[in-house]
């Protein structure tokens, strides 16, 4: 099942959270639809971030609460993946 485009849909950043390490970020996005997606990105060097997954973003969650659980509980995140 093809998920469905978000393209030209409004949204607002619900918050940015960074990992302990600061090499991980992912902006919980909350569209007007209600829905949260999560926008994952990885500290390339200085100041830049690139995103993850090709810039697709993570979702859908019921809601910005429900995405940064998920994200927070994720082992990339964590950065126990190497």
């Amino acid at each position: 099942m093809d998920k469905p485009s978000l393209h030209g849909q409004e949204y607002r950043t619900a918050s940015t959270l960074y990992s302990v390490d600061g090499k991980r970020a992912a902006a919980v996005l909350e569209f007007r639809s209600g829905e949260a997606y999560l926008d994952e990105q990885e500290w390339v060097e200085g100041t830049t971030f690139k995103n993850r997954h090709s810039g697709d973003l993570v979702g859908p969650f019921a809601s910005p609460e429900d995405a940064e659980k998920f994200i927070a509980a994720t082992s990339w995140f964590r950065g126990d993946l190497k």
